[in-house]
Order: structure tokens, then sequence, then C-alpha cells
């Protein structure tokens, strides 16, 4: 299930109201009829059918609403047995949650968990070897809401009637997994064959690394311990590597003449790999204890908000949670909301545009445009792969506040990064930050010498290319990424050391750049790969590039202690507010071109709004001009190293990334495909990514401060908007992908 998709706020809806009404035990009957109706609605966004509810709550009046005419009834019996189901469930869960919340009831469900996993495997591989998979696919689809019911049951029996507060917490976790399970699943189903039962095998490695962690944390041996972390590294980079790398590497590296897989790739696999592997690993290193609750690891793993597209959560900072549930929190809830709106409209009106309008047909044929049109496509694509994973990580942890969870940042912002080592710590945080400390560092990281430091990044990044995919221009950008991390490194470590020495570095990296490029144009006539072309470009050029980076970034920002103009602030506010909404206006109902001065307006608004909240007077206005120039300069340069490497990451193979460089360097100048909407969407793009901190943080705390009903509004009139910018087609999530 898509977040950008027509059924998600359908679904979140459902499992706010779902998982928040358990928090109270009164109500009785008539509260409980409602929490079903709740999670049939849930159901019922996999089902898409009424007629699969079995149970007299939910089924009929889905069914009436969904489709009073046209949907069929589902046969009379189904209700009784439904009903049965469901009541046996509830009484079980009120009278036997404390039971199954206890270390006993954990162990039990455990092995549950992984005989169910091995039993749907076996069952799968049997019914395809007779050619009966499909036959018995939708045998269980007709019957899977009996199961749900039972499940569903047990759940509310345990959180609204339980006998203790270990019952109600094994309750309401019970069904954030059951609703996880569900949101996952819902991907599954669509497809065909063995891959509709992907959910299982996703247990089955949970169950598996449950059982390794406990192991790991009671063996004393040192030997064991690294036999069992083995054996849960191999489990999970083994499905990984089966999936993900066994048709590049049998053919793409070792060249042998097997025929490929073309397996699918299940959704998130990248994502819930690094996390059960940072929860093996940090128990084998002694950091987080091993949970003796596999219901809360499961649920941790599948937690729905960061399943398919992260950020990638660790179980230090989601485990906890779960263990004592976090409170509801208006404030946090609305704040949750706000972020949800802020991702849809990156998705939505930003990214989803440039990629539809520009960047698929550029990079599909990058021959038929100039290189102006070209390099705009590499420029759009920069900020569609932030915009659209941004979106989707704000609206994963908005989603997840909206619950009381809080998950991590994962952007802050990373085309504002003056150097490549500042990129990382502002770009995709959860994953720079697990190659970090799961990777860079268990290598070595910065401990040896600088030539082991600059080796450690340079794997480092080798293998985040290849995390994001199985091709080599991922490994190409992975090895841009890491040579330009090793480089610069080394001129910040000159800065340390020699601060003096700018100059001379400077006037050093220019004459290699000069002669190394005097040498290439000499000799570019005798040089038969382009490769080879790029790569001497790469070797001279960097230096220099990393040089005046380092040089340009070394100061920090100068300290701004002046009277602040609040009145000033909020007008400067209001004006850039404004403007904004006239120029989403102007790009859906007036010629696009009138939204470009209206974004200059509403930036220049915010950033006049920014320095009088900060009180600065000319005197420290100037410094900081003089400052925020020179960093300027430094972003830019960052910013189109970055651009460069995003050509490899976007072109479908080598020959698409040389055909798109060779546009770039073709000198046309025409751009009869640069439609003013596209150029507005661009100019929109870079304006939100500028937009400054302290105005939008003040446009959050504006909406939190709302009351409900006017939050409401707020909500429908970007639903509507949302509703006209939006593509006819839904278009994927790129990080989908991986």
């Amino acid at each position: 299930m898509l977040f950008s998709s027509p059924d998600y706020p359908l679904f979140l809806a459902a499992v706010f109201f779902l998982y928040g009404a358990t928090r109270s035990r009164r109500g009785g009957l008539a509260r409980l009829a409602l929490l079903v109706l709740l999670a049939d609605v849930v159901y019922l966004l996999l089902a898409k059918d009424p007629a699969a509810l079995w149970d007299p709550i939910g089924g009929p009046l889905l069914r009436l609403i969904a489709a009073p005419a046209a949907a069929a009834w589902a046969p009379w019996w189904h209700y009784p047995i439904g009903l049965g189901v469901l009541a046996g469930g509830v009484a079980a869960g009120r009278g036997g949650g404390a039971a199954l919340a206890s270390a006993r009831g954990q162990a039990i469900l455990a092995r549950l968990l992984l005989g169910g996993a091995l039993a749907v495997g076996a069952g799968v591989w049997i019914a395809y070897d007779r050619g009966v998979l499909d036959e018995v696919s939708a045998a269980l689809a007709a019957t899977g809401h009996l199961i749900y019911l039972a499940v569903v049951g047990v759940a509310l029996g345990a959180a609204t009637g339980g006998r203790g507060a270990a019952s109600r917490l094994f309750g309401r976790v019970l069904i954030l997994f059951l609703v996880s399970c569900i949101f996952y699943h819902a991907w599954a189903a669509s497809m065909h064959g063995a891959y509709r039962y992907l959910l299982a095998l996703l247990i089955f490695t949970i169950a598996l690394d449950y059982y390794l962690a406990l192991a790991i944390s009671r063996a004393s041996a040192p030997r064991r311990r690294r036999v069992l972390l083995v054996i849960s590294l191999v489990s999970n980079l083994g499905v990984l590597a089966i999936f993900k790398y066994y048709d590049f590497f049998v053919r793409g590296v070792l060249g042998l003449p097997v025929e490929p897989l073309h397996l699918i790739l299940p959704a998130g696999i990248s994502f819930h790999t690094f996390q059960s592997l940072s929860y093996t690993i940090d128990v084998y290193r002694g950091r987080l204890r091993a949970t003796g609750s596999v219901l809360q690891f499961a649920t941790f793993v599948l937690f729905f908000p960061q399943l398919v597209a992260g950020p990638i959560v660790r179980a230090g900072e989601l485990l906890p949670q779960l263990e004592v549930l976090p409170p509801f929190d208006h404030g946090r809830a609305a704040d949750g909301l706000f972020r949800i709106l802020v991702g849809l409209f990156k998705k939505i009106a930003l990214a989803d545009f440039l990629a539809t309008a520009l960047v698929d047909r550029v990079f599909a044929h990058p021959e038929h445009f100039s290189a102006i049109e070209v390099g705009a496509a590499v420029y759009a694509y920069a900020f569609q792969i932030y915009l659209d994973f941004s979106a989707y990580s704000d609206i994963a942890i908005g989603s997840a506040q909206l619950l009381g969870f809080t998950l991590p940042e994962n952007f802050r912002t990373p085309y504002r990064a003056a150097d490549l080592q500042e990129f990382w710590r502002r770009w995709h945080i959860s994953l720079s930050t697990w190659l970090r400390d799961y990777l860079y560092i268990p290598l070595g990281g910065s401990r040896g010498s600088p030539a082991t430091t600059y080796r450690n990044l340079i794997v480092t990044m080798l293998l985040g290319g290849l995390w994001h995919g199985a091709s080599w221009t991922f490994i190409a950008w992975g090895a841009l990424h890491g040579g330009g991390l090793a480089v610069t490194r080394y001129f910040q470590r000159l800065a340390e050391d020699e601060p003096a020495a700018w100059r001379r570095v400077l006037a050093r990296c220019a004459l290699v750049a000069a002669i190394g490029l005097g040498l290439h144009l000499a000799g570019r006539g005798t040089i038969e790969s382009p490769w080879i072309d790029l790569a001497l470009a790469w070797l001279y050029l960097t230096p220099l590039w990393a040089a005046i980076t380092a040089w340009l970034s070394r100061d920090a920002a100068p300290a701004i202690a002046g009277e602040t103009r609040p009145l000033a602030a909020r007008l400067a506010r209001l004006i850039a507010v404004a403007a904004a909404i006239a120029g989403l206006a102007a790009l859906r109902w007036l010629a696009a071109g009138a939204a470009l001065p209206l974004i200059a307006i509403a930036l220049v608004a915010a950033i006049a709004a920014d320095a009088a909240d900060a009180g600065a007077d000319g005197r420290a206005a100037r410094a900081w001009a003089g400052w925020a120039l020179r960093r300027a300069l430094a972003i830019a340069l960052v910013f189109h190293y970055v651009c460069a490497a995003w050509v490899f990451f976007r072109a479908p193979s080598f020959d698409g990334a040389l055909a798109v460089f060779r546009r770039l360097g073709s000198g046309e100048l025409d751009y009869p495909n640069l439609g003013s909407s596209i150029v507005v969407a661009l100019a929109a793009a870079a304006g939100a990514h500028g937009f400054p901190d302290r105005t939008f943080a003040w446009l959050r705390q504006r909406f939190i401060a709302l009351p409900a009903p006017a939050q409401g509004a707020v909500l429908a009139i970007a639903a509507l908007i949302l509703r006209e910018l939006a593509r006819p087609d839904i278009v994927p999530f790129i990080y989908f992908q991986f």
C-alpha cells in the first residue's frame, strides 16, 4: 500500500481510532462492536470485497456502504461462524491475555510463529509442485478473515477486558502487529504465485532472529556467540542476496552461463533486513538486552509506518516504546498531521510532476534533448529523489506520531551541505549512521592511519551503493561518494594541521587541475574509452573541488546578538504564507509563470522574517552575509558533485549515463521542452529546500496551536489543492524498489 494512494488515509484513520480506542475500558459491547468495525475497515483495504467479511458487524454494514446495489452478499452462514470465532477470540483474550504476555506465553507464541511460517512455506512448495497453488491461494483468501477475526478478538479482549496492565499492553501491541501485517500483505497479495506468501518468509526471519538474540544473550563462550551472530548475518543477508543480488553476481560479476531467476524484490527487504541485523549485532555487542517478547520484536520489525522505505529504526529506539507504550499527546498528533501534509505536498505537488514532466522522459532518451534540457533534468532528479524519499519519511514519522511513537529524523535539507561529509550527515540519516556504526567503524573507522581511513570510507560507500541496487551504476555512485569523502577528509585534516597553508594548497590543486586538463585535451584523441576520460577528469578536478569546499566552509556561522523585532517577523511571515498559497493557486488556476514572482516573494519574506526574529543589526547582517556567501559557493560546488553522481543512480545503465554526459557536453542551448510549469516546479523545489528554518518552525507551531476544527479545515483545503495538483496515475515512491 502506497502512502500516496487514496486507501492510505482511510487505513491510517482506522488504525488511529482502533488503536486509540483500546486505551479506554469503557463502553462495553457498543465500543467492542465499533472496534470490530474499524478492524474490518483495515481488512477491507486488503480484501477489497465486503463479501469476504465473515462477521455480522462489519460484513453487512460495510457492504451497504461500499456498494449497496452492486456487491454480492456473503452466504448467510458466514455470519454466525464469524461471530462465534470473534466471540471465542475475545473470551480467550480476556481470560488469557496475561498468560499470553508472560514469558511462557511469548515462548509458545514464538514457536507458533516459527512453526506457522515453516508450515506455510512447506504448503506453498507442495501446492506449487502439484500445480494447485492458485486454487489453494483462493481458498485461503476466502477464509482469511476468519483467522483475522480470531486474532482481532484476542487483541481486543486482552486490550479492553484483560486482567492487568500486562494483558492490556499485549492486546494493544498485538493490534499494531496485526495492522502492520495487513499493511505489508496488501502489497504481497497483489503479486502472483508464491510471492503472495512473502509475509511468511518475513515472519520466519523475525522468529529466527528472536531465538538467535536470546541464545546470544545467554551464551557465555565468545566462540558460540560469534557463531550465533554469523548465523543471523548469513540468514538475513542470504535472503537479501538471493532476491536482490543473485542474477547480478552470477551473470554480471561471475559471468556464469545460467538462466537468471528474475525474482521480484520484496517490498522494503533492504530496510527490514538492516533493522533485524542491527538488533542481533547490538545484542552481541552487549549494547542491548534481548527482548523476551516475540510480539514486541515482530512489531518492531514490521511497524507499518517505516516498514517499506524507512527510516531504518534501531531496536534501541523503538523497542522501549513498545515495552511501555507512549501516551497519546494532542500536540504531537497535530505535529504528525502537519508532517504528513508536508510529505504529501512534496510527493504529489512536486516530486511526481518533476518525474513525469521531465526526468523520466530525458533519462529514457537523452539523445532527444539539448544540453540545457538534460541539465535541467539532472537538477530535477536531484530534487525529485530528495522530495520523494523525504516525503515518505515525513509521512512515516507523522503516522507514527499520530499513534504516539517517535521515529528518528531521516533528512535535514541535504542540499544545504557545504561539504560531502555534511551531506551524508543530512541525507538519509538512518542509513548513513547505520553504515557508520555497523560497517565503517568495524572496518576500523578513522582509528588507523589516514590511508586506512580513506580506504574505509571508500569501501563503506561502495557497499552503500550496492545496498541500493544490484547494478554497476549503483557501485559507480557509491565509488563517487566514497572517493569524494576520502578526498574531502584529506583536505579537512590538512586544514586542522596547517590552517595557514591554504593559499599554497589551493594553488597546488589549481595547478594540478590546469595541467591535467591541458594534458587531457591534448591527448583526448588517443583515449578510446569515454570512461577513461571521465575517470581522468575526476582525478585531476576532484582535489581542487574538495580543497575549495573545505576552505569555503572552514568557519562557523558568526553569532548574532541583537534586538529582535517580533512584529516585523510576524508580518513578513504572513506575507510569505500568503505568497506561497497564491503561488500554488497560480500554478493550478492561472498561468504557471505567474507563480515565479510569488515564490520569490515568499522566500525573501521568510528570510527577512528569520533575520528580524534573530535580531540581526546592520553590522551583524553584513558579517553573516559574508559568511553565507562563502558557504553558498561551497554548497553550489557540493550540489553539482552530488548531481553528477545522481546521473549514475538514475540512469538504467552505463550507456544511459554516458549518453546523459554526452548531451551535457554537446553545447546545445535551445530548450523547447522546458515549459513554464517545469521551470516553476524546479524553482518551487529549490525554494522549499532553502526555506528558512525559523519560519518553517513558526508555521508548524501555528498549525499545532489551532483548535481541532480549524486544523480540520486546513487539512480539507490542502486535500482539495492536492487533488487538483495530483497526477492522473499514482507514481510509486522511488525507494519502494529498495
